[in-house]
């Protein structure tokens, strides 16, 4: 047995510092990569799901129309805090319209519907947008339109005119 060489007959057990320190670097790099990644997926998810309850909202509303010759009035529907209450269009054509229903992270009381008037001529005026959904309505229940706007309500994401 030569001299120091002892130790090393035995055989190691457990990790170095420098092993160890390497392990956490990579899956701390790793992170890096994917947690942005995933993040930004999942707020896609939401716009696409905000997309789909813009697109459910419309064949609702449309179903109203083939039914009873019109869409409902502006005055049939009504808005608080996100939530829609319509007797006309709520439970008949649709579950619910609720703050609950829209997925997209916006500030508090951006989330759920909003209702906007629709001029006769089809326009809707810029920045009356105040919920991530809106459904806008003509007075006389002759037209109807939906739009899903982005969490900031500055660009719309989806629009039933098109």
């Amino acid at each position: 047995m030569r001299f120091g060489q002892g130790n090393r007959d035995k055989a190691q057990k457990g990790f170095t510092l420098v092993e160890v320190l390497m392990v956490v670097f990579i899956i701390a790099m790793l992170s890096a990569i994917i947690i942005p990644k995933v993040s930004a997926s999942s707020e896609a998810a939401r716009r696409s799901s905000d997309i789909a309850t813009g697109h459910q909202v419309k064949s609702a509303l449309d179903r109203y129309q083939v039914e009873n010759g019109r869409y409902p009035k502006s005055t049939e529907i009504t808005e608080k805090e996100g939530s829609i209450s319509a007797p006309v269009l709520i439970p008949n054509y649709i579950a619910k319209l609720n703050t609950d229903t829209t997925q997209q992270e916006a500030a508090d009381g951006k989330k759920g519907f909003g209702i906007g008037t629709l001029a006769a001529n089809g326009s809707i005026p810029e920045g009356v947008q105040t919920h991530l959904i809106m459904l806008y309505l003509t007075a006389d229940g002759s037209a109807a339109e939906v739009r899903v706007y982005d969490a900031n309500l500055i660009n719309t994401l989806w629009s039933s005119a098109n």
